[in-house]
């Protein structure tokens, strides 16, 4: 009786610590929030109107803050026993990363990277995902599978700009546009 109760006390014991252990090696290793701030296209338009070049390039951050605002849109297609609680955009050409912090459970905290493709139609801008990875773990799409994350880059511009082309970036994109040069003033103005 003795040899069995230790054996169930070990056992015990053994799976609080392993336990332990999954938990430390999902955790995320960085602080991050699903915080935003809107892009001022206006000092943009100024300079385009300085150089008399119809494009405006957006930074990976300017690209991560509209990806940012689009992934709280999208919240509702990951399980609901998954809270997002951060998040972080990283753009490289067509290639997009997400490092993503969340809860499983709202208990068991967790770090995931996503991996998306990114792809223009018109002016918005297409992220399909990819894949998802905990550390070397890597999550079956049947079981994590957010829908398309849509940035509508005319949401962000000024109605007299249409954008004519995008031109992906090793760090973000430069937006080509068709604009009557004479309104562009009144952007100014406002």
């Amino acid at each position: 009786m003795k040899v069995l109760f230790r054996t169930i006390v070990t056992l015990l014991l053994l799976a609080v610590i392993a336990c332990g252990l999954v938990i430390w090696y999902i955790s995320p290793d960085q602080k991050l929030d699903l915080s935003y701030r809107d892009i001022d296209v206006k000092a943009k338009a100024v300079q385009m109107l300085k150089t008399r070049k119809p494009e405006i390039t957006l930074s990976g951050s300017e690209l991560n803050e509209l990806a940012k605002k689009e992934l709280l849109k999208h919240l509702g297609d990951i399980p609901r026993q998954i809270t997002v609680t951060g998040a972080e955009f990283h753009f490289s050409g067509q290639e997009v990363t997400a490092d993503i912090n969340g809860k499983y459970e709202d208990l068991i905290p967790f770090g995931a990277k996503l991996k998306f493709y990114m792809e223009a139609n018109g002016s918005t801008l297409e992220l399909q995902h990819e894949s998802t990875q905990i550390k070397a773990i890597k999550i079956p799409a049947s079981q994590l599978k957010l829908g398309t994350i849509t940035v509508q880059l005319k949401d962000h511009l000024p109605d007299m700009l249409t954008v004519d082309h995008i031109e992906f970036l090793p760090d973000g994109a430069k937006l080509s546009f068709k604009l009557d040069w004479m309104s562009l003033p009144s952007l100014l103005l406002k």
